[in-house]
Formats: structure tokens, C-alpha cells, sequence
């Protein structure tokens, strides 16, 4: 809702699409968001991020790197962030 309200707010809504959706399989990460077709993912987004995020990455390209999750911890079965799975 906040990306949605800020895009509109900057009047981007056109261009830039955003949806609501689940984890995305990286619920271990927090709140994420991930932005194309970069493809970059953010982990432990706050309402606070939200700005930063459309103004840096959106508007001008450049990702926040205190928010983006590194490669191997985005869509592996383990990284430092999962807890280990118990044998079923």
C-alpha cells in the first residue's frame, strides 16, 4: 500500500507497477520487496524504506545496499538467515 500511495504520490503509477503478494519464499528475510527487471531483493523493508527505495532505485537507479539481500541467500534452500530444516 505505501509503495503504491508513494508511486502515485510521484506520479510513477503509470510506469512503475507495484503488487501485494506474499513472502516470495524469503519470509526468513522479513518484509521484501523485489524490484525489475534488475531483480534486485530487499529483506527487512520498514514503511521508513519505502521512500528510499523508490527515490534511490526507481528514480534513480541506484539499489540500497543496506536493504538488498546478498545473491546466495535470495531463492537457496540455505544461507545464513534460514534456519536449518528438521528432517521430515
Amino acid at each position: 500500500m505505501l509503495f503504491k500511495q508513494e508511486l502515485a504520490a510521484r506520479g510513477l503509477k503509470i510506469s512503475v507497477r507495484a503488487n501485494r503478494s506474499g513472502c516470495l519464499d524469503q519470509c526468513e528475510h522479513g518484509p521484501t520487496v523485489v524490484v525489475y527487471p534488475e531483480g534486485v531483493w530487499y529483506g527487512g523493508v520498514r514503511a521508513e524504506d519505502v521512500k528510499e527505495i523508490i527515490e534511490s532505485h526507481i528514480v534513480n537507479g541506484v539499489p540500497v545496499a543496506r536493504l538488498a539481500l546478498a545473491e546466495e541467500c535470495v531463492n537457496t534452500p540455505s544461507c545464513a538467515h534460514k534456519s536449518p530444516r528438521k528432517p521430515e
